[in-house]
Order: structure tokens, then sequence, then C-alpha cells
């Protein structure tokens, strides 16, 4: 099925010319060349210059833009494109026309030195001012969990703290990859049910999937996504399972102004809904329930957000009822808060407690109790790109933010000033709380993705108290990347990247014929049983469906 642990290991590496302390003559430089076994590092250079410069230095108008000049003829963008593995004394980097280096420093000394430049000419190019503390506080925060030199030891123990009582073996593997129907018009989208069915948007259409061990299964069955009063059917910008999984909200796909509701027994809209706060339109951009198992109960109030407003809304009103109306009920505002500048939301989740995290354009990821939503009580600072997707764990403690080049993965928990645990939902989660990790590809793996960005990152779904994730997954291009969640808690900071921040590069890959549209785990009702593991997932590209398991 075209899995793959990253990229194989080189017959010749950076890593391997020399280790510890060295006196060497320069540092070596290294060309990653792509090759039926994966590839290999060829000695590019054996004594290469670098320099740091700004592209812009004749420019008094123009904001500066640091490169990296190596020897006389490679010339790269500081971006955040690079690895830096202090044990083997590498930094690893990516050019824009897809070719990868790696740097091989004569002592650890000299790796440390080149990784702080780097870090802080990143640092300007993505914030636009030099770094220094005082820059720093005002772009990052003067409190930030993001820390400055690397990760503490404190922080470490923190990461590991409950793998103790993480006992149950884990499977490294997924093995068997089988369709779940047969290609047909292009999909847009698939949400997973935790009860007997799923649903894949197809063009103009939803199809129901029945859900089986270990993945799902073609019905054969379809119903066209028509609204009332002789609308044009329309292809769902968003899909939300509520009231027992039996009915279905519908998010137009124009600013997101109304919502239609969905009986999927019958497969028809029965109340269409417009969303207004004070008489004015307050379209939504994601909707979400109001906590992780929220789908299976019956409740009709939902989360949604548009770029600067967060709202709790109410379908009870029976004015929804569109069978009686000429034009959309206004749906009932039932809580939230407006910002007065355009925060620019653009994806939310929920835990099981009903805590709510959202992620923005800017790169923030703000943490909201569940009693109140009109302040965050936290708000990490982003590292200059956008957050595209962002989930939580059942019991509230992780969270996880999607961006182009990587995942951040956040331990929300941590201990106040009088040792007593609590949680960044709760309070605000400074300097106390452990740093953030980086979950990210080798970038010696780039060119076989050909840049393609990581999208929509998941943990394990699960819907129950006293039950773990034990796994991360993210869409990338035509593959699917998988982590070990128990690896990313006990991962050393052997390789780091953006902000010294440690960095995880063990994944899986497992690559289709065409792109992922999106990679989703199965129910844990559906991937702890005969036949599943807690790696069962539905993997949808661009034109099928695939359940993939293992094969105890």
């Amino acid at each position: 099925m075209g899995q793959q642990q990253s990229t194989a290991a080189p017959t010749s590496s950076p890593a391997a010319e020399g280790s510890g302390e060295s006196s060497g003559i320069g540092i070596k430089l290294f060309k990653f060349q792509q090759n039926a076994a994966g590839g290999q590092w060829d000695l590019y250079s054996a004594n290469a210059d670098t320099n740091f410069y700004d592209i812009n230095e004749d420019s008094a108008s123009k904001k500066k833009d640091w490169h990296l000049e190596i020897g006389s003829d490679i010339d790269l963008p500081v971006t955040d494109q690079f690895s830096v593995d202090a044990v083997g004394q590498r930094v690893t980097l990516a050019a824009d026309t897809g070719a990868v280096y790696a740097l091989k420093f004569p002592s650890t000394a000299a790796v440390q030195l080149f990784e702080q430049e780097y870090n802080s000419r990143l640092f300007e190019n993505t914030f636009g001012v030099p770094f220094n503390a005082k820059n720093r506080d005002e772009k990052l925060g003067k409190d930030s969990i993001l820390p400055v030199g690397g990760e503490t030891a404190e922080s470490r123990e923190q990461w590991a703290e409950d793998m103790e009582t993480d006992v149950r073996p884990v499977k490294e593997e997924v093995r068997r990859d089988r369709p779940a129907g047969q290609a047909g018009k292009e999909v847009h989208g698939v949400r997973l049910g935790a009860g007997d069915r799923s649903y894949l948007v197809r063009d103009k259409q939803i199809e129901v999937l029945k859900n089986v061990y270990g993945g799902v299964q073609s019905t054969g069955v379809s119903f066209d996504v028509t609204p009332p009063k002789g609308q044009q059917s329309f292809t769902p910008n968003k899909l939300m399972l509520m009231n027992r999984e039996r009915r279905m909200n519908m998010l137009s796909p124009e600013g997101g102004q109304n919502l239609y509701h969905t009986d999927i027994e019958t497969g028809k809209v029965v109340s269409e809904w417009s969303f207004k706060k004070d008489g004015v339109d307050a379209g939504m951009i994601d909707l979400a329930n109001e906590t992780r198992g929220a789908q299976l109960d019956d409740r009709d109030t939902f989360l949604g957000i548009g770029n600067k407003r967060i709202a709790r809304w109410d379908m009870r009103a029976p004015e929804g009822v569109v069978q009686e109306l000429s034009s959309p009920s206004v749906m009932t505002w039932d809580g939230g808060h407006d910002y007065k500048t355009n925060v620019a939301f653009n994806c939310m989740a929920t835990s099981g407690d009903g805590y709510v995290v959202i992620g923005s354009d800017d790169g923030q990821i703000r943490l909201y109790g569940n009693k109140s939503l009109t302040r965050a009580n936290t708000a990490i600072p982003g590292l200059g790109g956008p957050i595209t997707a962002v989930d939580v764990t059942y019991d509230g403690k992780w969270v996880l933010a999607t961006t182009k080049n990587y995942l951040m993965v956040v331990k929300t928990t941590y201990k106040d000033k009088g040792g007593k645990e609590t949680n960044g939902f709760k309070s605000k989660m400074g300097a106390r709380a452990p740093a953030p990790r980086l979950l990210r590809l080798k970038v010696e793996d780039q060119p076989l993705l050909q840049g393609a960005a990581l999208r929509q990152g998941k943990f394990t779904w699960v819907t129950e108290a006293g039950r773990d994730e034990r796994w991360i997954v993210a869409s990338c291009g035509n593959h699917t990347v998988l982590w070990n969640f128990g690896q990313v808690k006990l991962a050393e900071p052997t390789t780091t990247s953006y902000g010294g921040l440690t960095t995880c590069t063990n994944y899986h890959l497992i690559k289709k014929q065409e792109s992922v549209v999106d990679s989703v785990f199965v129910h844990d009702n559906y991937a702890n049983s005969p036949g599943a593991n807690d790696t069962s997932m539905v993997v949808v590209t661009k034109h099928q469906v695939w359940s993939l398991a293992d094969d105890d």
C-alpha cells in the first residue's frame, strides 16, 4: 500500500563523518540525491564557507530578507524548512528548487552557534524586527510558553509524566489497505460517525458509508444536497453530525451565511437557518459540537466561528421549520463574543468537557474554558504561519495545531504557583507550562512530497474518559503521515528546528496514487475491535475511499 518509514537510510550520511567534539578544518556540505532505494547523501564540498546576508541591504525602503550563502554557488532563503541534529553536528536545509543540503560542523559548539544565528535571522524574516529580548516579548509574549535556547529538563519531564500508566502495547505498522467502494465523482470531504454510518461528500451529493471494524464500506446509497423552495443543489462547505447522528448540519458555501439541517434517514433538508446577531449577518466559517462526543447526544446547541466572532447557537426555536416559512429562520444567538478587530479565526475543536481551542491566520492558538466564551484564558503565540486546523484530546490535556510546514503539539496541563495542577483552558498558561513540540517531515523527504502542505492534523478519535489517543495523522499531497503519540511524548531534544523546539521526525508515510483529501481515524468503537487496531483509519483521495487497518 505504499507505506514506508520516511526516507530510507542513506548509504552515506553527514552525521557519519565523525562525531563529538572535533577540531576539523571546516564545515562539510552534503547534497541529498534521490534514488530507487530512497536516497543518499553525497559530499558536495569538503570545506564550505557559510554567510548570512540581507538580500535587500542596498534598499532603504524594504525590510530585511535574510538568506544563507554556502560557498559561491548555493543561495538559500532563511525559512522554517530546516532541522538541527546537535548530536550528529548537522543542519539540514531545503532550497526553493527542491534541492536538499546538509552542513556537517566540526563540533557541537559550532552547530549550536549556527543554530542560534539561523533562528535569529528567521525571527527577523518572520516578524520584520531583529531578534532581541524586547522584540521577542512584543511578538511572542513576555510570559510565553515558547522557550529561548531549547527545551528544559523540567519541560521534558512534564511531557513524559503520564507515560507510566500508558502501558498498552503499541502497534507500529498499518499493513492492510482496501478500497471501501468504487471510484466515483470528485470527493470533497468525509464525516465519520461513531454509530453505524459515516458520510462522504461528493459533488452535490452525500454518499452513505457503513462503519465496520477497521474502516468503512460503501452502501450504494446517496442523496442529493437539495435545499427547499426550489434552490439549486450545492456542495456543502462544512458538515457536522448531531442529535445522536440522526441529523446533519451543512454550512452553505457562499460565506457560511445559511445552515441547512438535514434528516439523514430521509436525506431531506428539514430546516433552514441564517446566522445573524443584532440583525446583522454573522456568517460562520467553521462549526463544532459543544463537546467531543456531543454528536452522540440529543442536544440542539453547537458552536461556530467567524473571522472575528465565536458563538454558541441554539436550534430549538420552532420557527426554523422550513415548510412553514418563506425565508430562513434566524438562528438564536446563545452566547459568545465579538472582537473589535479581525482576529482571523479559521478553525476550532472541542474537548470532552467542552473546552474550546481556536486557530487563526496569524498563527495564534486560543484556549477557552467550558463556562464562558467571552475571553480566551490562554493565547499561544504563532511562529509566523497560519493555523489551518486544530484538534484536542478528549481529556483536554493536549492540543494539536496544523500549519503548512509542521504540526505543533501543546501540552495544556501545568503546575500553578502553588504547585497545583491546572490547564490552559482554565487559566493563563505561561512560562511554567512545558514547551510545545513540532512534528515535521524530514527535509530530505520534501522532494518526495513535492512541497505539498501538511493538512488537517488529528488525534485518534476517542469520546469517553479513560481512553488514550495514541496516534496523530495528517494529510500531505498524495500521502498520509502517521506519528506515534507516545514517541512524541518521550522524544529527546536531539532534533530541533524553529525556535529551538524539540522536533519529531519519526513517522510512517502511506502513499496513494492521487491527492489525499483527508485522513481520519475511525471511532474507538471500530478501532479497538477484532480485525482492527488503534491505527485504523479512513483515507479519502480525490475519487476513492480507502480503509486502512491491521491484519490481526
